[in-house]
Protein backbone atom coordinates (compact mmCIF):
# COMPACT_ATOMS: atom_id res chain seq x y z
CA UNK A 1 0.00 0.00 0.00
CA UNK A 2 1.46 3.16 -0.93
CA UNK A 3 1.25 5.72 1.57
CA UNK A 4 0.84 9.65 1.06
CA UNK A 5 1.23 11.96 4.11
CA UNK A 6 -0.46 15.40 4.33
CA UNK A 7 -2.31 18.03 6.44
CA UNK A 8 -5.66 19.74 6.55
CA UNK A 9 -5.18 23.67 6.45
CA UNK A 10 -7.58 24.18 9.41
CA UNK A 11 -5.01 24.18 11.40
CA UNK A 12 -4.37 28.12 9.88
CA UNK A 13 -8.08 28.91 9.79
CA UNK A 14 -8.14 32.63 11.25
CA UNK A 15 -4.67 32.70 12.38
CA UNK A 16 -2.41 32.29 9.18
CA UNK A 17 -4.92 32.67 6.46
CA UNK A 18 -2.30 33.76 3.75
CA UNK A 19 -1.17 30.62 1.54
CA UNK A 20 2.17 32.30 1.24
CA UNK A 21 2.84 31.79 5.24
CA UNK A 22 1.01 28.04 5.88
CA UNK A 23 2.85 26.98 2.41
CA UNK A 24 6.33 27.95 3.89
CA UNK A 25 4.67 25.78 7.21
CA UNK A 26 3.43 23.05 4.70
CA UNK A 27 7.03 22.58 2.54
CA UNK A 28 9.66 24.01 4.71
CA UNK A 29 9.00 23.78 8.38
CA UNK A 30 7.03 20.07 7.91
CA UNK A 31 8.27 18.93 4.62
CA UNK A 32 5.03 17.69 3.13
CA UNK A 33 3.65 17.58 -0.49
CA UNK A 34 0.02 17.07 0.30
CA UNK A 35 -2.84 19.38 1.21
CA UNK A 36 -6.28 19.03 1.44
CA UNK A 37 -7.55 22.51 1.87
CA UNK A 38 -9.99 23.33 4.20
CA UNK A 39 -13.04 25.41 3.42
CA UNK A 40 -12.48 27.47 6.47
CA UNK A 41 -9.66 29.52 4.39
CA UNK A 42 -12.02 30.12 2.00
CA UNK A 43 -15.73 29.80 1.82
CA UNK A 44 -17.10 28.81 -1.54
CA UNK A 45 -19.74 31.45 -1.09
CA UNK A 46 -17.23 34.06 -1.66
CA UNK A 47 -17.33 36.53 -4.75
CA UNK A 48 -15.34 34.96 -8.00
CA UNK A 49 -13.05 37.67 -7.21
CA UNK A 50 -12.11 36.87 -3.93
CA UNK A 51 -12.21 32.91 -4.85
CA UNK A 52 -9.61 33.97 -7.44
CA UNK A 53 -7.26 36.05 -5.16
CA UNK A 54 -7.03 33.21 -2.85
CA UNK A 55 -6.39 30.50 -5.74
CA UNK A 56 -3.54 32.36 -7.44
CA UNK A 57 -2.05 32.96 -4.04
CA UNK A 58 -2.41 29.25 -3.04
CA UNK A 59 -0.74 28.23 -6.45
CA UNK A 60 2.01 30.71 -6.07
CA UNK A 61 3.04 29.26 -2.67
CA UNK A 62 2.24 25.85 -3.80
CA UNK A 63 5.20 26.58 -7.05
CA UNK A 64 7.54 28.14 -4.18
CA UNK A 65 7.20 25.39 -1.64
CA UNK A 66 6.77 22.03 -3.40
CA UNK A 67 2.94 20.82 -2.29
CA UNK A 68 0.16 20.12 -4.22
CA UNK A 69 -3.72 20.60 -3.35
CA UNK A 70 -5.16 16.83 -3.54
CA UNK A 71 -8.65 17.90 -2.25
CA UNK A 72 -10.56 20.72 -0.67
CA UNK A 73 -12.71 19.79 2.41
CA UNK A 74 -15.44 21.20 4.54
CA UNK A 75 -14.24 23.17 7.70
CA UNK A 76 -15.59 23.97 10.88
CA UNK A 77 -17.96 26.79 9.63
CA UNK A 78 -19.77 25.20 6.75
CA UNK A 79 -20.00 22.21 9.19
CA UNK A 80 -22.65 23.75 11.93
CA UNK A 81 -24.92 24.11 8.74
CA UNK A 82 -27.23 21.34 8.29
CA UNK A 83 -27.10 21.54 4.57
CA UNK A 84 -28.29 18.31 2.25
CA UNK A 85 -30.56 17.38 5.39
CA UNK A 86 -32.14 20.68 6.09
CA UNK A 87 -35.70 20.00 7.14
CA UNK A 88 -36.71 23.19 4.61
CA UNK A 89 -36.62 21.85 1.14
CA UNK A 90 -35.77 25.45 -0.42
CA UNK A 91 -32.63 24.96 2.23
CA UNK A 92 -31.79 21.78 0.89
CA UNK A 93 -31.82 23.11 -2.82
CA UNK A 94 -29.44 25.87 -1.43
CA UNK A 95 -27.14 22.89 -0.14
CA UNK A 96 -26.66 21.80 -3.63
CA UNK A 97 -25.61 25.42 -4.79
CA UNK A 98 -23.11 25.27 -1.86
CA UNK A 99 -21.46 21.32 -3.06
CA UNK A 100 -21.66 23.49 -6.69
CA UNK A 101 -19.71 26.27 -5.77
CA UNK A 102 -17.30 24.16 -3.34
CA UNK A 103 -16.64 22.18 -6.77
CA UNK A 104 -15.77 25.52 -8.67
CA UNK A 105 -13.49 26.64 -5.83
CA UNK A 106 -11.86 23.41 -5.76
CA UNK A 107 -11.73 23.51 -9.64
CA UNK A 108 -9.38 26.99 -9.10
CA UNK A 109 -7.31 25.24 -6.48
CA UNK A 110 -6.13 22.63 -8.20
CA UNK A 111 -7.64 19.60 -6.57
CA UNK A 112 -8.41 16.53 -7.70
CA UNK A 113 -11.89 16.72 -5.85
CA UNK A 114 -13.53 18.24 -2.75
CA UNK A 115 -16.51 17.33 0.12
CA UNK A 116 -17.27 16.77 3.67
CA UNK A 117 -19.50 15.69 6.05
CA UNK A 118 -22.45 17.70 4.36
CA UNK A 119 -25.52 16.36 5.63
CA UNK A 120 -27.07 16.90 9.18
CA UNK A 121 -30.79 15.73 10.10
CA UNK A 122 -32.55 17.99 12.43
CA UNK A 123 -33.35 16.06 15.89
CA UNK A 124 -37.44 16.21 15.34
CA UNK A 125 -36.54 14.52 12.38
CA UNK A 126 -34.02 12.21 12.97
CA UNK A 127 -36.51 10.64 16.11
CA UNK A 128 -38.72 9.46 13.74
CA UNK A 129 -37.98 6.07 12.51
CA UNK A 130 -40.41 6.48 9.84
CA UNK A 131 -38.30 9.18 8.23
CA UNK A 132 -34.66 7.67 8.08
CA UNK A 133 -35.49 6.39 4.56
CA UNK A 134 -36.25 9.77 3.18
CA UNK A 135 -33.38 11.12 4.91
CA UNK A 136 -31.12 8.73 3.41
CA UNK A 137 -32.80 9.28 0.54
CA UNK A 138 -31.99 12.88 0.13
CA UNK A 139 -28.51 12.14 1.19
CA UNK A 140 -28.13 9.76 -1.58
CA UNK A 141 -29.44 12.31 -4.18
CA UNK A 142 -27.50 15.07 -2.14
CA UNK A 143 -24.59 13.54 -3.05
CA UNK A 144 -25.11 12.10 -6.68
CA UNK A 145 -26.25 15.91 -7.61
CA UNK A 146 -22.44 16.84 -6.31
CA UNK A 147 -20.55 14.44 -7.82
CA UNK A 148 -22.63 14.65 -11.43
CA UNK A 149 -21.74 18.78 -11.23
CA UNK A 150 -17.82 17.91 -10.36
CA UNK A 151 -17.63 15.73 -12.59
CA UNK A 152 -18.81 17.57 -15.21
CA UNK A 153 -15.66 20.46 -14.13
CA UNK A 154 -13.35 17.79 -14.44
CA UNK A 155 -13.14 16.39 -11.26
CA UNK A 156 -11.96 13.01 -10.38
CA UNK A 157 -14.14 11.99 -7.37
CA UNK A 158 -15.95 14.00 -4.26
CA UNK A 159 -15.59 12.83 -0.28
CA UNK A 160 -18.16 12.70 1.97
CA UNK A 161 -17.13 12.13 5.95
CA UNK A 162 -18.96 9.67 8.16
CA UNK A 163 -19.40 11.77 11.67
CA UNK A 164 -19.82 10.28 15.40
CA UNK A 165 -23.26 11.26 14.51
CA UNK A 166 -26.35 9.67 14.06
CA UNK A 167 -28.04 12.17 12.47
CA UNK A 168 -25.33 12.96 9.81
CA UNK A 169 -26.54 9.33 8.73
CA UNK A 170 -23.60 6.69 9.31
CA UNK A 171 -22.65 5.11 12.51
CA UNK A 172 -22.89 1.66 12.10
CA UNK A 173 -20.09 -0.54 9.97
CA UNK A 174 -22.60 -2.82 8.27
CA UNK A 175 -24.76 0.30 6.95
CA UNK A 176 -21.79 1.73 5.88
CA UNK A 177 -21.15 -1.22 3.22
CA UNK A 178 -24.48 -0.87 1.74
CA UNK A 179 -24.75 3.00 1.95
CA UNK A 180 -21.38 3.53 -0.08
CA UNK A 181 -22.77 0.90 -2.95
CA UNK A 182 -25.76 2.82 -3.07
CA UNK A 183 -24.07 6.26 -3.38
CA UNK A 184 -21.98 5.24 -5.97
CA UNK A 185 -24.55 3.38 -8.05
CA UNK A 186 -24.90 5.51 -11.47
CA UNK A 187 -22.43 8.24 -10.27
CA UNK A 188 -19.89 9.20 -13.15
CA UNK A 189 -17.25 9.36 -10.68
CA UNK A 190 -16.89 7.67 -6.89
CA UNK A 191 -17.91 8.87 -3.88
CA UNK A 192 -15.29 7.94 -1.41
CA UNK A 193 -15.68 8.04 2.12
CA UNK A 194 -13.13 10.22 4.09
CA UNK A 195 -13.09 8.11 7.37
CA UNK A 196 -11.74 9.70 10.35
CA UNK A 197 -9.31 7.47 13.05
CA UNK A 198 -11.35 9.94 15.64
CA UNK A 199 -14.73 9.41 15.10
CA UNK A 200 -15.75 6.11 16.87
CA UNK A 201 -16.84 7.63 19.94
CA UNK A 202 -20.84 8.60 19.28
CA UNK A 203 -23.43 8.09 22.40
CA UNK A 204 -25.13 5.99 19.69
CA UNK A 205 -22.57 3.46 18.41
CA UNK A 206 -21.77 0.28 20.38
CA UNK A 207 -19.68 -2.77 19.90
CA UNK A 208 -17.95 -3.01 16.99
CA UNK A 209 -18.87 0.27 15.54
CA UNK A 210 -16.66 1.69 18.38
CA UNK A 211 -13.53 0.37 17.30
CA UNK A 212 -11.58 2.51 14.78
CA UNK A 213 -9.42 0.28 13.57
CA UNK A 214 -12.62 -2.04 12.53
CA UNK A 215 -13.87 0.70 10.46
CA UNK A 216 -10.42 1.18 8.67
CA UNK A 217 -9.90 -2.50 8.10
CA UNK A 218 -14.16 -3.05 7.02
CA UNK A 219 -14.29 0.30 4.91
CA UNK A 220 -10.87 1.73 4.19
CA UNK A 221 -10.77 0.28 0.94
CA UNK A 222 -13.99 3.11 0.18
CA UNK A 223 -11.79 5.59 1.43
CA UNK A 224 -8.69 6.87 -0.21
CA UNK A 225 -9.01 9.54 2.22
CA UNK A 226 -8.31 9.36 5.72
CA UNK A 227 -8.19 11.60 8.47
CA UNK A 228 -5.53 11.80 10.82
CA UNK A 229 -5.89 12.84 15.08
CA UNK A 230 -5.13 11.89 18.50
CA UNK A 231 -7.49 10.92 20.51
CA UNK A 232 -8.61 9.29 24.02
CA UNK A 233 -12.23 7.45 22.19
CA UNK A 234 -14.27 8.97 24.42
CA UNK A 235 -14.89 12.35 21.97
CA UNK A 236 -14.00 13.62 19.09
CA UNK A 237 -10.40 15.35 20.17
CA UNK A 238 -8.38 16.36 17.18
CA UNK A 239 -5.44 16.41 19.25
CA UNK A 240 -1.75 16.43 18.20
CA UNK A 241 0.72 13.78 18.22
CA UNK A 242 2.75 14.86 20.96
CA UNK A 243 4.15 12.76 23.80
CA UNK A 244 1.88 13.53 26.04
CA UNK A 245 -1.27 13.16 23.47
CA UNK A 246 0.14 9.80 22.67
CA UNK A 247 0.21 8.45 26.05
CA UNK A 248 -3.59 9.08 26.69
CA UNK A 249 -4.55 8.70 23.06
CA UNK A 250 -5.89 5.34 21.13
CA UNK A 251 -4.61 6.12 17.74
CA UNK A 252 -1.57 3.71 16.86
CA UNK A 253 0.21 4.11 13.56
CA UNK A 254 0.98 0.93 12.92
CA UNK A 255 -2.12 -0.09 13.71
CA UNK A 256 -4.11 2.35 11.33
CA UNK A 257 -1.60 1.31 8.87
CA UNK A 258 -2.28 -2.69 9.34
CA UNK A 259 -5.90 -2.45 9.07
CA UNK A 260 -5.86 -0.10 6.12
CA UNK A 261 -3.56 -2.66 4.53
CA UNK A 262 -5.83 -5.53 5.35
CA UNK A 263 -9.14 -3.60 4.09
CA UNK A 264 -7.42 -4.14 0.70
CA UNK A 265 -6.50 0.01 0.04
CA UNK A 266 -3.94 0.01 -2.88
CA UNK A 267 -2.97 4.29 -1.79
CA UNK A 268 -3.69 6.18 0.75
CA UNK A 269 -3.58 9.80 1.82
CA UNK A 270 -3.28 10.25 5.63
CA UNK A 271 -4.37 13.97 6.17
CA UNK A 272 -3.39 15.36 9.86
CA UNK A 273 -6.61 17.04 11.20
CA UNK A 274 -5.46 19.09 14.32
CA UNK A 275 -7.81 21.41 15.75
CA UNK A 276 -6.78 23.43 18.49
CA UNK A 277 -9.07 26.53 20.25
CA UNK A 278 -8.72 30.04 19.07
CA UNK A 279 -7.04 30.77 22.31
CA UNK A 280 -4.70 28.47 22.15
CA UNK A 281 -1.51 30.07 21.74
CA UNK A 282 0.34 30.20 18.39
CA UNK A 283 3.67 29.34 19.35
CA UNK A 284 2.72 26.29 21.07
CA UNK A 285 0.56 25.33 18.48
CA UNK A 286 3.28 24.98 15.80
CA UNK A 287 5.07 23.08 18.28
CA UNK A 288 2.95 20.80 18.80
CA UNK A 289 2.41 20.72 15.11
CA UNK A 290 6.48 20.12 14.82
CA UNK A 291 6.25 17.11 17.17
CA UNK A 292 3.35 15.63 15.17
CA UNK A 293 4.71 15.53 11.72
CA UNK A 294 8.36 14.72 13.05
CA UNK A 295 6.35 11.59 14.57
CA UNK A 296 3.89 10.60 11.99
CA UNK A 297 7.29 11.02 9.51
CA UNK A 298 8.98 8.07 11.75
CA UNK A 299 5.79 6.23 11.80
CA UNK A 300 4.86 6.04 8.21
CA UNK A 301 8.02 5.54 6.57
Amino acid sequence: MKVDLGVNTIYAAKRWPEPEVWGQHVGERWGLTHVQFCYDLLDPRMSLEARSRMAAETKQASGRYGFTVHNCFMGAGAYTYNLLLHPFEEFRRDALRWCELATDTAVQLGARGSGGPIAAASVRDASEPATRGLLMQYLVEGLQHYARYAAAQGQEFILWEPSPIGREMLISIDEGHDLYARLNHGSPIPIHYCLDVGHQCGYEMSGSNLDTYKWLEELGRYSPVIHLQQTDGLWDRHWAFTEEHNKEGIIKMDKVLAALEKSGLEEVFLFAEIIHAFEFEESKLLAELDETFAYLKREVG
